[in-house]
C-alpha cells in the first residue's frame, strides 16, 4: 500500500489532527506550541491516548488553533467538564 504524497489532503477521523490540519502546522509545531512531545500528538492523533492537557496548554492549544474553547468538539474536552457530564447533580 502506497502512503498518500504531502500534497494530497488525507482524510481524518481526529478532530484533534483536523484542527491543526486547518491551520497547516506540523505535529511538531503543534507540539513546540502547546508544549508536548511530538509522540504525544501522534498517539492523539491516532487515537492511541486521550488528549490531556494543563489549563495552560488547553490555552496554548485554542491560540494555535484559532479556536475559543467554547468552539473545540466535546470529544477534545476533559470528560468531568459540565458539559461532559451527564447532569450529576445532588
Amino acid at each position: 500500500m502506497t502512503r498518500p504524497k504531502k500534497s494530497q489532503r488525507q482524510e481524518t477521523n481526529s478532530p484533534f489532527k483536523r484542527l491543526r490540519l486547518n491551520v497547516k502546522l506540523s505535529q511538531e509545531q503543534l507540539a513546540r506550541e502547546i508544549g508536548v512531545a511530538v509522540s504525544t500528538i501522534r498517539r492523539w492523533e491516532k487515537g492511541q491516548a486521550e488528549p490531556t492537557m494543563t489549563v495552560l496548554q488547553m490555552k496554548e492549544f485554542c491560540k494555535a488553533v484559532k479556536k475559543n474553547f467554547d468552539d473545540l468538539p466535546n470529544s477534545l474536552l476533559p470528560s468531568d467538564t459540565p458539559e461532559n457530564s451527564n447532569n450529576n447533580s445532588h
